[in-house]
């Protein structure tokens, strides 16, 4: 029997008890780093927010709402963000702790109102941030959905007050452009209620140079009242007056040598009324901390959804910190009462049963590649509610608007997306809208000619398309892109048609999706721009990316194609991969234009492939339906130890609402759902050793993989073997389902060579 001293006995369990957790076995929650992806273009910003909340409140370090991670000063703390988009937008109501007077108004020189801060003095975690400011004043900052609630130490010795900035830190558009509903004040609007309150309105917008604007109120309340205050209007300050609207206004708060301050706010696209009652419903109190805690709970379930066990700290760093970006937008739009304003500028109700709440901010070019998917097996009530949202839009403005951001569109970027994103949200397990409804939007977009809201379309070209086949390079710069687009889309729509038992549409709309071959060129062998009169575009090289598209925001683009050039784009086709690949030459000719493209994996004008865009997401898994899987694993595997990282710019590209995040979490699982409006999964190679994904209808699907290396050597699915690179979403449906992976250091190049072990065709032409 095996005997020890007390002491012993006391020095194990102090080592058991306080000893660090070893690393693979660190809690999704803390895996996650907010500030990966805040350098670089990732554009993401480390401030707190719940998933899909329609407050984010964030530090912001550049004159336009966003964090930079390399500035070293802060703005102010703002209530609305977008997370990696590749243009500014929101940065509303900023407010800033500040010890000093106002001797110039913060509208005309607002570098002077600003405050440095060093990174070492800063926390971020989900729900959750905190800095120490230059000043020693620390601020914290935590959320619910629609309200957030504030706790400020001032130093010692120091004044405490407060900066409240009523203009957006992007550019302000004039309120009378808009729809007079819920309307109070031109430009941006604050007022003082008694001297412990205050509220706001402020009209901003232009995301990417768009003509469109949104209206945002708030309420804020403070614990403590406050002892003095004055207000700005433009460059004039204006003591002790307790309303002002112009412009740029705000106020400036003093509440003596308090040590802390303890202040609430909530946000509503209705009304001042709506963000007040907003405020009440969602914190009554002032317990920062159990908010704190609350905030935690509701990241942690969210997150705890997709366990993962193993790996490297830094992997699952990674990977955690993907899945939260996924997981922030669209962002919640309806009022606790559930109003919202449409997009025909009227106060609307969710009455009906079937739809919770209401959504706004959808990045659709980006999210229907990978994230939409997900976001669906993950929480597919709230995503129907997304997708009901964007058939709501349509209704009020005749049209599903195409990257909508708040109640109004901005037709950002080419193609029909709001189409693909609802078929694939249906096809992986959201059904809860009205579908029916959402069908003749889609058929209606992909058929009729038409203009919607600030007199555009959302597929502009369509007569062309429709008469020619493709959309002429003469009269559209980015008119091959923009065909294979739409090809896409036909392609989703005709799916969930089919899925609807539409027979007569599906067949229709997949003859449509044809419309792709009409550029393929049968003597370059590429995808390849065509005028109007049907003559091929001259002087094309795929080989240099030329010519060059005249006036493109991107230099570097070849002219055709919106953000790349043919060889990102020849391969955005997955739906109809096998067709592809035969007319390029068959494999032989295929693997070896694969294999030169995958040299380089971050790029721009040249003929590779561009981790940072995202036509190229699906590209990899080409390799699947030419026979050859193992390039696939090894791939995907260089994209994940080569592209991402813990660093702040450790995201290659702009986030994009979460779609560049999305490829390394479906990659890391061993998944990619790459084929539009498709309810199935190609098959890669896992990162971990052990996953798993638990859907909301109540189904799991467990991952595990043994061996070593970034080689498939076999795949059971439910125990029997699977020789495909594919799953059909029908597999998932089981209460629990099991994915098992054999790995090897060495590829098995057999494994999916046979005809019969390739991914199934969608699409049988008639030629």
């Amino acid at each position: 029997m095996f005997r020890c001293s007390s002491f012993l006995v006391i020095a194990l369990l102090a080592f058991v008890l306080f000893s660090p957790p070893p690393s693979h076995a660190q809690a999704a929650y803390d895996s996650v780093d907010p500030f990966i992806g805040t350098a670089g273009e990732g554009n993401t910003f480390p401030g707190a927010s719940l998933p899909f909340g329609m407050i984010q409140w964030s530090p912001d370090t550049g004159g336009e709402g966003w964090y930079f991670h390399d500035k070293t000063k802060i703005h102010g703390f703002s209530l609305t963000h977008l997370s990696g988009a590749g243009c500014p937008l929101y940065g509303d109501f900023p407010i800033l702790p500040w010890t000093g007077e106002i001797k110039a108004s913060p509208a005309a020189r607002p570098d002077d109102y600003t405050l440095a801060f060093s990174h070492d003095q800063e926390e971020a975690h989900p729900g959750y941030y905190s800095v120490t400011l230059s000043d020693g004043s620390k601020v914290e900052l935590t959320v619910t959905e629609r309200a957030g609630i504030a706790r400020i130490r001032f130093p010692q010795g120091q004044p405490s007050r407060l900066l409240v900035k009523g203009s957006s830190a992007n550019t302000d558009v004039h309120v009378a452009t808009l729809p007079p509903v819920g309307r109070e004040h031109d430009g941006t609007h604050v007022r003082l209620i008694g001297n412990d309150a205050l509220t706001g309105s402020t009209t901003a917008g232009g995301f990417c140079g768009t003509d469109s604007h949104y209206t945002l109120y708030f309420a804020a309340k403070f614990e403590r009242p406050f002892d003095s205050f004055a207000t700005w209007k433009d460059d004039v300050i204006q003591k002790d007056q307790r309303e002002v609207a112009g412009r740029h206004t705000g106020a400036w708060l003093d509440f003596g040598n308090q040590s802390q301050i303890q202040f609430k706010v909530a946000i509503s696209y209705v009304s001042e009324a709506k963000a007040i009652e907003n405020l009440n419903k969602e914190l009554p109190g002032w317990d920062f901390d159990q908010v704190r805690s609350s905030a935690r709970r509701v990241w942690t379930s969210t997150l705890d959804r997709v366990p993962i066990d193993g790996g490297t700290p830094e992997q699952r760093t990674i990977f955690y910190t993907a899945l939260y970006h996924m997981m922030l937008s669209p962002s919640l739009f309806s009022d606790s009462n559930s109003d919202y304003v449409g997009f025909d500028g009227k106060i609307h109700s969710l009455t009906s049963t079937r739809q919770h709440a209401q959504y706004a901010n959808f990045s659709d070019w980006d999210t229907y590649r990978n994230t939409i998917q997900l976001q669906a097996l993950l929480v597919p009530d709230r995503v129907s509610d997304m997708v009901q949202s964007l058939v709501n839009d349509a209704e009020q403005s005749g049209w599903l608007p195409r990257w909508p951001a708040a109640n109004d569109v901005t037709y950002v970027m080419n193609g029909d997306s709001p189409s693909v994103l609802i078929a694939s949200a249906y096809a992986f397990g959201a059904l809860n809208f009205d579908t029916k409804t959402a069908l003749k939007y889609m058929v209606k977009a992909a058929t009729e000619p038409g203009k919607g809201p600030h007199d555009n379309e959302e597929r502009p070209y369509l007569t062309d398309y429709l008469q020619r086949g493709y959309v002429p390079v003469d009269k559209d710069p980015s008119a091959a892109s923009r065909t294979l687009e739409y090809a896409s889309d036909d392609f989703a729509i005709a799916q969930f048609a089919r899925s609807l038992g539409d027979t007569a549409t599906y067949q229709k709309l997949l003859k449509q999706s044809q419309n792709w071959t009409t550029l393929f060129d049968p003597e370059t062998r590429w995808i390849r721009p065509r005028n109007s009169d049907g003559t091929w575009l001259q002087g094309f090289n795929a080989e240099t990316s030329m010519p060059k598209r005249p006036n493109a925001p991107v230099s570097t683009d070849q002219n055709g194609f919106e953000e790349g050039n043919t060889y990102q784009y020849t391969f955005m086709i997955p739906f109809e991969y096998p067709e592809l690949i035969k007319r390029i030459g068959g494999d032989a000719a295929t693997t070896p234009r694969l294999d030169k493209f995958f040299l380089k994996l971050v790029c721009w004008g040249e003929p590779c492939f561009n981790m940072a865009n995202e036509p190229d997401f699906v590209t990899p898994y080409a390799y699947v339906f030419a026979g050859q899987p193992w390039k696939t694993q090894q791939v995907v595997t260089r994209i994940e130890q080569q592209t991402f990282s813990t660093k702040p710019n450790g995201i290659p590209g702009n986030d994009d609402l979460g779609a560049t995040s999305g490829v390394y979490v479906w990659n890391a699982l061993g998944l990619y759902p790459g084929i539009p409006g498709v309810g199935g999964l190609l098959i890669g190679t896992p990162m971990f050793p052990s996953a798993a994904i638990h859907m909301g209808n109540g189904s799991t699907l467990s991952i595990h993989s043994t061996g070593s290396g970034p080689y498939v050597k076999q795949v059971l699915v439910d125990g029997q073997e699977n020789n495909s690179s594919w799953i059909p979403v029908s597999v998932l449906d089981k209460a629990n389902s099991r994915l098992e992976f054999t790995l090897s250091p060495e590829p098995n190049k057999q494994r999916g060579l046979p005809a019969t072990e390739r991914p199934p065709t969608w699409v049988n032409p008639t030629r």
